[in-house]
């Protein structure tokens, strides 16, 4: 798993949007991530965005049950 910096934050009352792009360019050229990589990562940005966003209320929390899975694995 790589952390590719990339964070979409809703503060409390607040807007959604991307945090930390310029690291995220800076590391690209530094690690050389391939356009597939760069080209995902935004698109789970915009995903996300839309799923948190004003014009859905911000009620949408698209990890709410994604857990479950990841714990059944582990026991």
């Amino acid at each position: 798993m790589v952390d590719l910096d990339l964070d979409v934050v809703r503060p409390r009352g607040g807007e959604a949007h991307v945090e930390d792009e310029d690291q995220f360019a800076e590391r690209r050229v530094r690690y050389g991530y391939p356009d597939g990589v760069v080209e995902a990562a935004r698109q789970t940005c915009e995903w996300l965005l839309e799923r948190v966003g004003p014009e859905r209320g911000g009620a949408v929390e698209p990890f709410a049950s994604t857990y479950r899975y990841w714990l059944g694995l582990v026991g």
